[in-house]
């Protein structure tokens, strides 16, 4: 019998717990049709006036594999926004592009590396519809100092 999306993020240790709406001025997820558009997802968020999640610049403050933990971090609040969109994770026909943002410093060049983490989570848990393009780039900072920023499309029913 096949195991449940939920059954697959718990074997990982991932539990959705919902998603909490920005304050700031845009959505998180936009439906049209049958895709959804999400937002940047940080690994690193300010709630209640203190910065939570993973930061740091990749090569100069924190390893790859702490930067991989953020990717998959990211891969948990797109599932969350999706849970949160959809109402059911079973309605995700596919994963069709994953965009990761790598906050990196000087002569850094594991971006893919790091993003493997978002991608590991997703296919592990959506199996054939989690597979998907992607691009990895390297930038100079994102918000609250996060490690990582990602965002996707998605086609749903």
């Amino acid at each position: 019998m096949s195991k449940t999306i939920t059954e697959r993020l718990a074997a990982m240790g991932i539990v959705l717990d919902g998603y909490r709406e920005p304050i700031s001025r845009y959505k998180p997820v936009i439906r049209t049709g049958n895709l959804l558009y999400f937002s940047g997802q940080l690994s690193a968020m300010e709630y209640d006036g203190a910065i939570c999640g993973i930061t740091g610049q990749l090569g100069s403050q924190i390893g790859v594999e702490q930067g991989y933990d953020a990717a998959r971090s990211c891969a948990t609040g797109l599932l969350n926004r999706a849970y949160t969109a959809l109402g059911d994770l079973n309605r995700i026909r596919q994963l069709v592009r994953l965009t990761g943002y790598i906050n990196s410093g000087p002569g850094f060049t594991e971006q893919h590396l790091v993003l493997n983490g978002c991608s590991d989570v997703l296919i592990a848990a959506l199996g054939e519809a989690g597979t998907h393009t992607r691009l990895a780039i390297g930038i100079g900072g994102l918000s609250f100092n996060a490690s990582v920023e990602v965002d996707c499309i998605m086609e749903v029913a």
